[in-house]
């Protein structure tokens, strides 16, 4: 098998699409102070635009994958505005605005491989 056949094989494992939601879900819920310093929103953006690739390359549906990104960005704060204050996590629209424009680019950059990945075929 070709190491393309193979990369394409291991972005298309449903399982690796849950695993990237579980992580995302760990790292937005932890204390911020265990995390990296980094721009929050950019962290948000790279996130979501990476969750939304491997999400159409498992499931290939770009409505719901898009649907289910921003619904997922959005209970994400949620979530960070139930935390205890010691978390130093809060409720933040302009994060979910950040998720949703990942997933927008994350489908996009998705549609371009595939364009590639189709002329090389």
């Amino acid at each position: 098998m070709k190491l393309k056949e193979l990369a394409i094989k291991f972005l298309e494992n449903k399982y690796l699409a849950f695993a990237i939601t579980l992580i995302i879900f760990i790292l937005c819920t932890m204390p911020s102070e265990k995390l990296p310093d980094a721009d929050d929103k950019t962290a948000h953006f790279v996130a979501f635009a990476g969750w939304a690739f491997c999400w159409q390359f498992a499931f290939k549906n770009y409505s719901k994958t898009l649907v289910i990104g921003i619904l997922y960005g959005i209970l994400i704060e949620f979530c960070q505005g139930a935390l205890p204050t010691s978390f130093h996590r809060s409720f933040d629209w302009y994060d979910a605005l950040a998720d949703g424009v990942g997933v927008i680019i994350g489908l996009l950059i998705y549609f371009l491989a595939n364009k590639i990945i189709q002329k090389g075929s």
